[in-house]
């Protein structure tokens, strides 16, 4: 059987290249200090995404025997320019108007390949689809703030798709979402509790592309529904969407780096980072998956579930800041 030994490869050739990554950027100086967007508070490594990345990119295009080529021509070229981007970016900053540019090429890039394959092919798709690449792929950027954060989100929304992929009879597409959660879950032992290092854009921003890329081709391919895909990564789209629109309202300028993401104001006001990432994940196991269950099992009620959900986790969200004094 592939998947075993190809999961197992994954997740420990991901934890060494992580360490590897994790070495160098010491040696190189390549720190991230206490600052506007995290909540650390001594300097620590980062760019330990790229062991993460470097581990995807190697087993799902040399080590697996069935390769999509949604993955081989779309999805992987773009997260290698991406992670190229963000490791160039952790070594020396690059403005925001060029990472932004390059995300649009790997965004049009990827949307192309995908419409020559039939997965997206009406224009206002297109549209929709490229706003939805570029939100995830700097919203999972956002939310890698604390210990934990984006591998952890990473490993339960990649096993999640996992099972939408096996459900479909999406075999490729599913071994490819199982390596994924190795990557997360080898990169997690560098990053949990007093981290060691961060993601760093060379793993966050390709992360979020990947992500978007999968639940992209799950829908289009008919693996799953519009509003099960939206539900996947609920949970970071409510607080980083959220967050956005009250800085907006508020009239501040919502590009600049800011820790007020709700992950980031309960660490403020003395959760642990540790504590906050249990929480998120409670809410994917007690919310999230039964709200993704039941719309799988029910495919009438999916917009109503994801609706409901919707309004839980949005209140949530506004109980959380008002009580820890965004709205004070």
């Amino acid at each position: 059987m592939e998947t075993v030994p190809t999961v197992i490869l994954t997740a420990v050739l991901s934890f060494v290249l992580t360490g590897v990554a994790t070495v160098y950027s010491r040696r190189r100086g390549m720190l991230d200090h206490p600052g506007e967007r995290h909540s650390h508070t001594i300097p620590t490594p980062t760019g330990g995404g790229a062991g993460l990345l470097a581990a995807l990119l190697i087993v799902s295009l040399f080590v697996m025997s069935d390769v999509p080529p949604y993955w081989m021509y779309g999805v992987a070229p773009g997260a290698l320019v991406l992670g190229l981007t963000g490791w160039w970016d952790d070594h020396r900053p690059l403005s925001a108007r060029f990472r932004f540019l390059v995300q649009v090429f790997a965004t049009l890039y990827l949307l192309i390949i995908f419409q020559q394959m039939g997965v997206v092919r009406e224009p206002v798709h297109m549209m929709a689809a490229a706003l939805f690449v570029l939100w995830m792929a700097n919203l999972y950027n956002f939310m890698d703030g604390s210990d934990g954060m984006a591998g952890g989100q990473g490993v339960f929304a990649a096993l999640v798709l996992a099972w939408l992929f096996h459900g479909a009879g999406e075999d490729p597409s599913t071994l490819l979402s199982l390596a994924l959660a190795a990557c997360c879950a080898g990169f997690l032992p560098w990053n949990l509790g007093r981290a060691r290092v961060f993601m760093g854009d060379v793993g966050s921003v390709a992360l979020g592309f990947v992500f978007a890329a999968l639940l992209l081709f799950g829908v289009g391919a008919g693996a799953f529904s519009i509003p099960v895909a939206l539900m996947v990564m609920s949970v970071f789209l409510a607080d980083s969407t959220l967050t956005l629109l009250l800085r907006v309202l508020k009239g501040e300028r919502w590009y600049n780096a800011h820790r007020q993401h709700v992950y980031q104001r309960l660490i403020a006001n003395g959760r642990t980072h540790f504590q906050v990432l249990l929480l998120y994940q409670a809410i994917n196991l007690a919310l999230v998956l039964p709200a993704i269950a039941v719309a799988v099992q029910y495919p009438e009620s999916a917009w109503s579930v994801a609706a409901a959900l919707a309004l839980a986790l949005g209140s949530g969200w506004f109980l959380a800041i008002k009580k820890t004094g965004v709205l004070a």
